[in-house]
């Protein structure tokens, strides 16, 4: 039987074993003929993986609105991966920079409205990491909006999201009459009752991200790692920082930590079957990372290069051993 003698629903599983992204390596795979066309070109973006520069190409395509209307209407996952400013050929006055920033924002909060009508998304996932000279290491500047960013949570379907934004600080959008008022983490913490997965690192953030907005024993969430630690977060800047409290908090990090593992403890209970918990910091001097995990109350110590969900080495364990051998010396002198 001929491949185009097979049905729509056969085409669109053979396309889902392999993947949007053998079409995105090679875009003359989408037009082998009309009838492969249009069901190539929803198998490609149902995963849609964006960089600023081809969103901005897109954007100002003269076929903008039939290709978003195919996003919207095809993907389940969204990939965002910023860098900030990147066309460092020469040195940018600061009005250049501001206004690539503004036109960023622009693009990135028009892809959010239409991509928040999809019926299919449920997968989102936004890295923002630090730009950078490709010769001076200048000063870290921020570049995402609050209000882009929220935007982009106002999606109804989400069951993963993923946010690592620790390459700046969401900026209030002047020309914004509210986002000043904007509390992220708020916001986030709205998503929990659909929300099976959470991942986040944020330069700012404070414990009501995992305060449910009513009290229950049944949430779907299994998964959250929240790391506070900003370390390694380029492959050009290494940095020892450690997230902030949105908020004013007297008791500076050691608070923002307590008061994370207390609402992770206190949303474990609200979970029917979770699987992981953990919040993430990192111990000078050597930014050795580690890990609470929330289920089993230890902390365990990550590798260079670990996930944030690998086992690691369990540090009390090491304590507990460290004693033992101390005990058993001193009974050694004693005798």
């Amino acid at each position: 039987m001929s491949l185009f003698q097979l049905s729509p629903e056969i085409l669109l599983l053979i396309f889902d074993h392999v993947d949007s992204s053998y079409f995105r390596s090679d875009l003359s795979r989408l037009t082998v003929c009309k009838q492969w066309s249009k069901l190539a070109h929803t198998a490609c973006f149902r995963d849609f993986y964006v960089t600023q520069r081809p969103l901005r190409r897109l954007l100002s395509s003269p076929y903008v609105r039939s290709s978003l209307l195919l996003v919207k209407d095809s993907v389940k996952a969204l990939d965002l991966d910023l860098k900030g400013f990147e066309d460092w050929d020469y040195t940018p006055l600061r009005e250049e920079r501001t206004a690539w920033t503004a036109e960023l924002n622009n693009d990135l909060f028009y892809l959010a409205t239409i991509i928040n009508k999809s019926r299919k998304l449920r997968i989102l996932r936004i890295q923002a990491t630090s730009e950078h000279h490709p010769e001076l290491l200048l000063e870290r500047r921020d570049y995402l909006f609050l209000s882009t960013i929220y935007t982009f949570l106002s999606a109804s379907n989400l069951t993963s999201l993923e946010l690592d934004l620790c390459g700046t600080r969401l900026i209030p959008d002047h020309s914004s009459d509210h986002s000043e008022g904007f509390h992220v983490c708020t916001r986030i913490a709205a998503l929990l009752t659909t929300l099976r997965r959470l991942r986040l690192r944020m330069r700012t953030i404070c414990a009501d991200v995992l305060k449910p907005r009513q009290h229950s024993t049944t949430l779907r969430l299994n998964e959250v790692l929240i790391s506070l630690s900003l370390s390694n977060e380029s492959p050009l800047i290494t940095s020892a920082a450690h997230a902030k409290c949105c908020g004013s908090s007297p008791g500076g990090l050691d608070q923002l930590i307590a008061d994370m593992e207390k609402q992770a403890q206190d949303l474990v209970a609200q979970m029917a079957a979770p699987k992981i918990v953990r919040i993430l910091t990192h111990a000078l001097p050597g930014i050795e990372m580690r890990a609470f995990d929330v289920l089993t109350g230890r902390t365990v110590r990550l590798s260079d290069g670990a996930e944030w969900d690998d086992d690691g080495e369990a540090i009390e364990d090491e304590v507990s051993d460290e004693e033992s051998e101390i005990a058993s010396l001193s009974s050694e002198d004693d005798g």
